[in-house]
């Protein structure tokens, strides 16, 4: 299935800004389960200095700059992409006492994703949650992820007034309720203290044409953890589900921090900025007509 997707990030400035730097992952993955058809960049004002690379991670991040001033920073990135149905392995049945015995092997590997980070601290709090939902030593480690996320959604409801882009799992702990990134660290956080490698996943969820009714959208982010036998495999916590079809994958970290969508600094004789996010993901039947510039 195709989708359309128009991601325009708008910031105000309070004074005009100048020798203004931004990291953006806007450009979707390619990978063996989606395919980028066509990308495209444009920032105003004219003139920018825009730079593509890879990340740590393997994310295509574009990196702009602009140094005269501006009182304005509009960044969009049109996607054309396309998701592609029946990759990956089905995960192998194994007990967690079996799962366990290859810790040190994935520890060598896969380091960074049993570790904590800024956004998903080991902290008393979340052990004592840990704790709580703990692995059965004779628990099938993908029935034990599913566990978890149940487990995580039962106690605590969604709730775009609690939390922020900062915020770290302790709070969510202590808010009772958060949002996609809040459902997605605290999942981390408990994954990784049962030895699960996870990793968090920036993107969009394309909206169900049969169910969903057309509104506001946002981003979304999710998780992904080493399974037996299958890989990477996906899960959406804020949905209680597998990763599907409809799941875009932008850009891969340890947490929010290494996804984050734009992020930036700049100079100017006032601090404050306002910023506005305007985002557009629909199914596209025709493929429409994209440039190849980036201005």
């Amino acid at each position: 299935m195709v989708f359309r997707v128009r991601h325009a990030t708008h910031f105000q400035y309070q004074a005009p800004a100048y020798e203004s730097h931004n990291e953006a992952h806007l450009r979707p993955c390619d990978d063996p389960s989606q395919l980028v058809l066509a990308f495209d960049l444009k920032v105003a004002p004219q003139g920018a200095s825009i730079r593509e690379f890879r990340d740590y991670f393997g994310n295509r991040v574009h990196s702009i700059s602009i140094y005269p001033p501006h009182d304005a920073l509009t960044i969009v990135a049109s996607s054309l992409v396309e998701r592609l149905p029946g990759f990956g392995g089905q995960p192998a049945s194994m007990r967690f006492e079996r799962y366990l015995t290859d810790d040190a092997v994935r520890t060598r590997k896969h380091c960074e994703y049993l570790t904590a980070t800024r956004y998903v601290p080991f902290s008393d709090r979340l052990r004592k949650f840990f704790w709580m939902s703990r692995p059965r030593k004779n628990e099938d480690v993908v029935e034990y992820v599913m566990r978890t996320i149940g487990f995580i959604r039962d106690q605590f409801g969604y709730d775009t007034g609690k939390t922020d882009v900062h915020s770290s799992l302790d709070e969510i702990l202590r808010a009772g309720g958060g949002v996609c990134q809040d459902f997605a660290h605290l999942t981390l956080g408990v994954l990784r203290l049962a030895g699960i490698p996870s990793r968090y996943v920036s993107g969009y969820l394309a909206p169900d044409p049969g169910t969903d009714t057309p509104g506001e959208q946002a981003t979304h982010a999710w998780v992904e953890t080493l399974l037996p036998g299958a890989g990477w495999t996906g899960f959406d916590p804020t949905n209680r589900c597998r990763t599907d079809i409809r799941h875009i994958r932008v850009a891969i970290g340890r947490d929010y921090a290494d996804a984050t969508p734009v992020r930036g600094v700049y100079r100017s004789a006032a601090g404050q900025n306002t910023m506005r996010v305007d985002l557009e993901v629909c199914p596209a039947p025709m493929a429409p007509s994209f440039g190849q510039s980036q201005q």
